[in-house]
């Protein structure tokens, strides 16, 4: 795999020179400032089952936290004292009730939107998501 692309204005880094992002400094603190225990419980959670899978980018942007190898393969939403909202991206589509909208933007990219309400939700069935996704951040699935 060529190596990642770093933008030369904001350092985010990709696998595909020139992308599109919403370009600016945006850090993990200001996305987390202001919020109460469970919303920072929650998040931890959520970073702890990222990392479990091997080692991550954290990608803060605008309005989101990015979860990334090569490309982002997880990314908490939106985090509020009472929900976490994120989404995973699978090379294929999981129906399960604990998904509240899945995208497919490919036949094999598909994008697993869920929200939790307290750091327990994210357990071993969320942490095989993490996995799976994991190595689509990897971009493996691009080289079968």
């Amino acid at each position: 795999m060529p190596p990642l692309w770093t933008c030369p204005k904001c350092g985010r880094q990709f696998a595909n020179r020139n992308q599109e992002h919403s370009c600016g400094q945006f850090t993990v603190e200001d996305f987390l400032k202001g919020k109460g225990a469970n919303a920072l419980a929650m998040y931890r959670r959520f970073v702890e089952l990222a990392e479990a899978c091997g080692p991550v980018l954290i990608a803060p942007a605008k309005t989101r936290i990015g979860f990334q190898v090569r490309m982002i393969f997880a990314a908490v939403n939106k985090l509020t004292e009472r929900q976490l909202d994120a989404h995973v991206v699978l090379t294929r589509r999981i129906e399960n009730p604990r998904f509240h909208r899945i995208e497919t933007l490919t036949p094999t990219c598909h994008v697993h939107h869920f929200r939790v309400h307290a750091p327990e939700e994210l357990d071993d069935e969320a942490a095989s998501w993490f996995c799976e996704a994991y190595t689509v951040g990897e971009q493996k699935h691009l080289s079968k």
